[in-house]
């Protein structure tokens, strides 16, 4: 019960074929079903337009590879 309190909302927009966003939501995690970005802020203003490039989340990949040097 308390997990659902504290859970971390993130952004999303859904964009159509052209690139224009049609939605704006706050969920937990990304819904699976069309064509949804991670963005940075929830901004209405952005439905019926191009979504800005800035607004995009870009994940980094964990870097493969690392690994521990002896002292």
């Amino acid at each position: 019960m308390f997990a659902n309190l504290f859970a971390r909302r993130r952004y999303y927009a859904q964009l159509d074929d052209q690139g224009v966003c049609v939605a704006v939501w706050a969920l937990s995690q990304q819904p699976q079903q069309g064509c949804w970005v991670e963005i940075n802020e929830l901004q209405p203003r952005w439905i019926g337009k191009p979504l800005p490039a800035a607004a995009r989340v870009s994940r980094r990949e964990p870097r493969a590879g690392w690994r521990m040097l002896p002292a």
